[in-house]
């Protein structure tokens, strides 16, 4: 779901992968780091969490979320998506 992720973890360090998806955030344009050959046809709220899953895995040991909350958040992830699929 996320543009490139093989290619973007392969050839570029996690922290520019991290850097390029947190100033998406900020700048509210996280859905230019979502693959375009999925054209359009996600959840953007799913998407987004995911995203931040994501960047939230990757910082300090100590503020990285358990497996408990990942599990959790991609289940929430799935749900906001199966509900999105219904509304299409």
């Amino acid at each position: 779901m996320l543009q490139g992720m093989y290619t973007a973890l392969v050839w570029c360090s996690c922290s520019s992968f991290c850097s390029q998806a947190s100033l998406l955030i900020r700048e509210g344009n996280v859905l230019e780091f979502a693959d375009p050959r999925l054209k359009g046809e996600y959840s953007v709220d799913a998407f987004d969490l995911c995203l931040k899953l994501a960047l939230s895995c990757t910082g300090h040991k100590q503020q990285r979320p358990s497996m408990e909350q990942v599990v959790s958040r991609l289940e929430k992830a799935l749900e906001i998506s199966m509900r999105d699929d219904d509304k299409r």
